[in-house]
């Protein structure tokens, strides 16, 4: 329990800081804006399936921050109704004043939700289920994400695994880079134990399966950003840290994913 409320504290902290430093802006939660780019066109292109376009009546985005993205959907869906849930006091605050019309905010924990079994046709997270601290609350997340999908729902991810992340730190220690640190507030998910857990309830899905996908919803859609920006650019750079945004990488930004060097990696779940 004492490590469960200081994973809370770190957490909140953290959070409490990002909300003053960028209050409304994208750059919130993510302050490479490519990547925050990247992510938002692959969570439209998951709505914009043509199987998931028509169940999107009820959506829960979990960890919602400060609303940017969900704003972004609401306006472009301005059918669906959505729910956004964080557990930052200080990122809702934020998120509440943007007033959208067809969405609603609200503090809580995806480790016990307070919805209703099966209240939702699609949930989507976007590098927030690694802001559990241990696997063992990051299984509560996902137990809690299933029971509150409908049987034949999605789960959406953006989330951060540990293949990706080795991968790109073993090129920067070949070219004499050092190894990149996992941030302080995160925990990235091992594939394997993750796939394994999750078997009984979900199916992962082939973005092609669902109709009109593109490359934008491979599991990799970061890779070669991640490649451009954290190996190739700070080897010209001699790994000045400060250097986010540049033009160099932005000059790449339109390469196809390729390779398994991002540890931010996309995923469609289906609850079974």
């Amino acid at each position: 329990m004492k490590e469960s409320v200081s994973n809370d504290q770190v957490i909140q902290s953290h959070y409490k800081i990002q909300a003053e430093k960028h209050k409304d802006s994208p750059s919130s939660t993510m302050e490479d804006q490519i990547i925050r780019q990247k992510e938002i066109e692959s969570i439209f292109s998951f709505f914009n399936l043509r199987d998931t376009s028509q169940i999107n009546n009820k959506v829960l985005e979990i960890g919602c921050g400060n609303g940017y993205t969900l704003e972004q959907l609401a306006t472009s869906f301005p059918g669906t109704e959505f729910q956004g849930l964080d557990f930052s006091h200080d990122l809702l605050a934020i998120a509440a004043k943007r007033k959208i019309k067809n969405a609603s905010f609200s503090q809580g924990d995806t480790r016990k939700l307070t919805f209703d079994n099966e209240s939702f046709d699609i949930v989507y997270t976007e590098r927030c289920l690694i802001n559990l601290l241990n696997w063992e609350d990051q299984q509560k997340g996902l137990k809690e994400i299933a029971r509150v999908l409908k049987k034949g729902g999605f789960y959406f991810m953006v989330e951060s695994f540990t293949d990706g992340f080795d991968n790109l730190n073993k090129a920067r220690n070949e070219l004499g880079l050092d190894s990149i640190p996992v941030a302080h507030h995160n925990l990235y998910f091992n594939k394997q134990s993750f796939k394994q857990f999750i078997e009984p309830v979900f199916t992962i899905v082939d973005p092609s399966s669902l109709g009109n996908a593109d490359a934008k919803l491979a599991s990799n859609f970061l890779s070669s950003h991640y490649f451009t920006a954290r190996v190739i650019h700070p080897l010209l750079t001699k790994g000045d840290p400060n250097l986010k945004n540049t033009e160099f990488v932005r000059f790449f930004s339109f390469l196809p994913p390729s390779g398994e060097y991002a540890p931010i990696q996309a995923f469609i779940l289906q609850k079974k």
